[in-house]
């Protein structure tokens, strides 16, 4: 099955933000594989993508949901070399932004986010906890 160019989009986004630091932990990529996995996409044609970034045009999610499932997918970014930099955080809130979240939320959906990420809550608990306040 091929990627379709928004969830292409979405794993540049992820690759994106584990070079926020300036380096990727084989922890932030082990996560992205598995969030390929989740998504039915192998390594091999992440690796591919990766490699081929110029190929994909940028796109942002149309609906609440699958924009915060994105941003819970960066938040397992983030988390997992067990080390939150601030440059991560601020290249949250850029998505968070781009996402089009109001400016006086930001802070309180990133903080949720990565709470319940350290939790280890599943996408689907967020999701359906969103449900609730849509």
């Amino acid at each position: 099955m091929p990627i379709d160019d928004k969830l292409k989009s979405h794993f540049l986004n992820l690759y994106s933000l584990a070079l926020a630091d300036n380096e990727v932990d084989p922890s932030e990529l082990e996560v992205l594989f598995e969030i390929g996995k989740h998504h039915g996409v192998s390594k091999e044609e992440i690796e591919k993508l990766l490699l081929n970034p110029d190929m994909i045009e940028a796109s942002i999610p149309n609906d609440t949901l699958t924009k915060v499932q994105h941003l819970y997918d960066f938040v397992q970014i983030i988390l997992a070399d067990g080390v939150v930099d601030d440059r991560e955080k601020a290249a949250l809130r850029n998505f968070c932004q781009n996402f089009g979240f109001e400016e006086q939320h930001i802070p309180q959906i990133m903080e949720y986010l990565i709470e319940e990420g350290k939790k280890g809550t599943s996408k689907d608990v967020i999701i359906e906890q969103v449900k609730q306040t849509l």
